[in-house]
């Protein structure tokens, strides 16, 4: 599974999302994923990252996909978080 792919996948379980995606072993197998979407809204951190971790279960089980980390926000979280993280990059 390429990084291309994560997204398309992130994209199909949430179609309003802004969806960022790097892959970071070299070896299409761990991934870090910033997503936005309202869908998050009302949920949970834990709720929210099952919600992504559902996408790909079988990856999961199957090691296709060995590391998912996950920054997971709001549309207004994010506007919030955003400038702290460009203080990063």
């Amino acid at each position: 599974m390429n990084k291309d792919e994560v997204k398309a996948r992130i994209l199909q379980g949430f179609p309003d999302a802004e969806v960022t995606v790097n892959e970071f072993s070299g070896g299409n197998d761990h991934y870090a994923v910033l997503i936005v979407s309202d869908a998050f809204a009302g949920k949970k951190l834990l709720a929210r990252h099952r919600s992504v971790l559902d996408l790909f279960q079988s990856e999961i089980a199957s090691g296709e996909v060995h590391a998912l980390t996950m920054k997971l926000h709001t549309q207004s979280e994010w506007q919030t978080e955003k400038p702290k993280q460009m203080m990063f990059t």
